[in-house]
């Protein structure tokens, strides 16, 4: 079932400023740079920058595949198995309606449509242990 929320504002606004303990100016740039392309495009850049992405990744702020290229960077996810996020004829994915709402309040939109897809959200792993393995907690 999809759900309907009110209209795009104009214009595209992602706030990502707030530096995480430790961590560097470069990694804080590679972060906005990451969550300003799944903004525009919704999907993740090419990142030559290895190095700080894998800094990144161990920071648990991102999730690498097994080539090491982005995943996910909640809420914004690269793959197509969790819930779409629709507005003003774009779209982004989250890895679970969670992240579709993260999305909409992330991105300010007010016309996004969520589309579940059609999986049962349910929480089999205690949350001490979801980094052990993100993509399927």
């Amino acid at each position: 079932m999809a759900h309907r929320l009110p209209a795009p504002r104009s214009g595209t606004q992602l706030a990502i400023g707030r530096r995480l303990a430790g961590m560097t100016e470069r990694e804080l740039d590679l972060l906005r740079a990451i969550f300003a392309a799944f903004a525009e495009t919704g999907r993740p850049p090419e990142v030559q920058d290895r190095a700080t992405l894998r800094a990144l990744a161990e920071r648990h702020v991102v999730v690498l595949d097994d080539d090491e290229r982005i995943l996910m960077a909640h809420p914004f996810a690269a793959h197509r198995r969790g819930t779409r996020v629709e507005a003003g004829g774009r779209s982004w994915w989250g890895n679970c309606a969670w992240d579709a709402y993260g999305i909409v309040a992330a991105l300010g939109l007010d016309g996004a449509t969520i589309e579940p897809d059609g999986t049962l959200f349910h929480v089999a792993v205690p949350a001490r242990e979801w980094w052990a393995d993100i993509g399927f907690t």
